[in-house]
């Protein structure tokens, strides 16, 4: 009676039931286990792009920015400091960041015009991506970030330029100081007003009197002072120098009168035997025949006599001596003797 009074669908509704879920699970196992390897390395394909992109967008770096004054108002100087480079620490994907640190970054310029002293520059962040070369480019921080604009007056003057002459001369040789010319003799400095105000003269580079033996021009430079900010127009001179030769008397005292071409069957001699010699002229060769360098000789000749015996009085001897000196002989005649040998 039971069975008579059961629903004759409900053995169909069982078996439909029955059907469709065995195709759902099959459906379940194809879709997880067919082609599992393709399908695991899919997976780990994906895994490594999102943690690589991930990672990408994450990477930090610090770059070197130069940091160059541009522009600034002409009637005054810039006594601050100005940072020589910024340390800018960027944000961004590697990929981005690797294009940035391949190049050098170029300058950031600064423009101090419209300016006034003790104000505040702030380095602008949209211009520091423009010197790296990456726009919309992550900026973490930067130092310094900005920096005091201190400015003075702008002065000029024209001072005079001495020559710094040092040492003395050689011996023998004068240099006449007060007469040292320099060309230009007036140089144009300009700079801060409290370092250019001070300035009444430049002094030339140290040159060296030891060495100069004749007038002599010398191209030097000009010392520049140590107060900061203050610029020449004229780094170097041209110094004229006048050295001249001291005059000066050197006795001898008694010199040997040589005998030159002499017969070789005569014998030839002088009376007196020798004479006083005194030499003047410029000191440096006076100096050189007093130590030997360069001789002195009193010589008479005997070319212009015929080979036999004879005497010939009042013979002015010759003065062998260097260029430029004048020779003084006492007495001024001798007397030469021709005679056979062994005779007087």
């Amino acid at each position: 009676m039971g069975i008579d009074n059961a629903n004759p669908d409900d053995s169909v509704v069982r078996k439909g039931t029955a059907r469709v879920i065995p195709r759902r699970r099959n459906l379940l196992r194809r879709i997880f286990q067919d082609n599992l390897g393709l399908k695991l390395i899919s997976l780990i394909i994906a895994l490594s792009l999102f943690i690589f992109v991930k990672e990408d967008k994450g990477k930090e770096a610090d770059i070197e920015v130069p940091v160059v004054l541009s522009n600034i108002d002409d009637h005054i100087v810039f006594t601050g400091e100005l940072p020589r480079s910024l340390r800018v620490r960027v944000r961004d994907r590697w990929s981005r960041l690797a294009r940035v640190l391949e190049q050098k970054p170029s300058p950031y310029l600064v423009d101090l015009r419209g300016f006034s002293n003790e104000s505040m520059y702030v380095f602008d962040r949209d211009r520091l991506r423009l010197s790296m070369g990456l726009s919309g480019l992550s900026i973490q921080s930067v130092y310094p970030s900005e920096f005091a604009v201190t400015v003075e007056p702008k002065i000029e003057r024209v001072v005079p330029v001495r020559p710094n002459l040092v040492g003395d001369p050689p011996p023998g040789y004068l240099v006449a100081r007060e007469r040292a010319r320099v060309y230009p003799p007036q140089v144009r400095i300009w700079g801060a007003k409290s370092s250019v105000k001070g300035i009444d003269e430049l002094l030339s580079w140290p040159i060296d009197l030891g060495s100069l033996e004749k007038d002599s021009r010398v191209e030097v430079a000009v010392q520049k002072p140590s107060q900061p900010f203050l610029y020449l127009d004229e780094e170097k001179v041209r110094v004229d120098i006048p050295v001249q030769e001291l005059q000066d008397r050197l006795a001898l005292g008694r010199v040997d009168v040589l005998v030159k071409n002499c017969p070789e069957t005569l014998t030839c001699t002088v009376e007196p035997a020798s004479v006083q010699v005194a030499l003047t002229g410029p000191q440096p060769a006076l100096l050189k025949v007093k130590r030997g360098v360069t001789p002195v000789t009193v010589t008479v000749d005997a070319v212009d006599f015929d080979p036999t015996v004879s005497r010939h009085d009042g013979l002015r001897p010759s003065c062998e001596r260097p260029s430029g000196l004048d020779c003084t002989i006492s007495p001024r005649a001798v007397l030469l003797t021709l005679s056979m040998p062994g005779r007087k």
